[in-house]
């Protein structure tokens, strides 16, 4: 069993409190969780901070047993970063960055970046893309068709997940979707709103994804949140998502079909 967890760390924001305060809480769940391979995003980095370790190495250090890969897309002046993480059990066998493009007229001031790490996995390497998508739909529309067009050229197994900052029924998510990617959360949650996102102190609106190709679709056992319970102190303002697959001969709990949800399991 392959468990895969996405989570936006929210950088050194405090809102919800201190990272110094959040940090432990995110440890916990990672070490209470046993997440195979971990894709964050607003990951900081300050070089006064920590000795100028980012958050995701932290993390590491303090759970043990992660390779990390971090990379940053959008930079101050004094230094400080911000970008993506790749948490792994085992070393990345490849890590690519695509940089995708920023309208200047667009209300959104951050440079992003689509992570992909390639990962040892039975049978064929296993691709994982990690994205934090623009607030602003026409960023959004943009940076997503990036996306596809470098998909596209991945081969699988593979799957996109991250904070893409756009509600399920915006067109991001239906253009991505079109092409042939399956929401987990819709696949196997349907009946509930699998929100994500701290509004007023509640989770108000789901903006993050783990989306499948279709081979990993099939082998799909369980998604869930983690770090969502209610109240002001959070480790985040989003929740995580932690989904489980089935790997190399294991038998999947549920059987894929045409559409965004599943059968029920096969009998045994």
């Amino acid at each position: 069993m392959t468990r895969i967890l996405s989570l936006n760390l929210g950088g050194y924001g405090d809102r919800h409190g201190p990272w110094s305060a959040r940090r432990p809480l995110v440890a916990a769940m990672l070490a209470e969780q046993r997440p195979d391979l971990v894709a964050l995003q607003a990951v900081a980095r300050d070089p006064a901070s920590e000795g100028g370790s980012d958050q995701a190495s932290q993390l590491a250090r303090d759970v043990g047993g992660y390779e990390v890969v971090w990379r940053p897309a959008a930079a101050d002046a004094d230094g400080r970063e911000l970008g993506l993480a790749l948490l792994s059990r085992a070393p990345a066998l490849a890590v690519h960055v695509r940089p995708l493009t920023r309208r200047r007229d667009a209300d959104d001031p951050f440079d992003r970046v689509l992570l992909h790490g390639v990962f040892p996995w039975p049978r064929d390497p296993l691709h994982v893309l990690c994205a934090h998508l623009s607030w602003t739909e026409a960023q959004a529309r943009d940076n997503v068709g990036e996306v596809l067009a470098y998909l596209a050229a991945v081969p699988g197994p593979r799957l996109l997940l991250g904070d893409f900052n756009q509600t399920p029924t915006s067109d991001a998510l239906a253009r991505l979707l079109d092409a042939g990617l399956v929401d987990a959360w819709a696949a196997r949650r349907p009946d509930l709103p699998g929100h994500t996102f701290y509004e007023r102190g509640a989770l108000r609106r789901r903006i993050d994804y783990l989306l499948l190709d279709r081979h990993l679709a099939s082998r799909l056992c369980d998604v869930s949140l983690v770090l969502d319970g209610p109240g002001e102190r959070r480790a985040s303002d989003h929740a995580g998502l932690l989904a489980r697959l089935a790997s190399g001969d294991e038998r999947p709990d549920v059987m894929e079909s045409t559409d965004q949800g599943f059968r029920q399991p096969a009998p045994r």
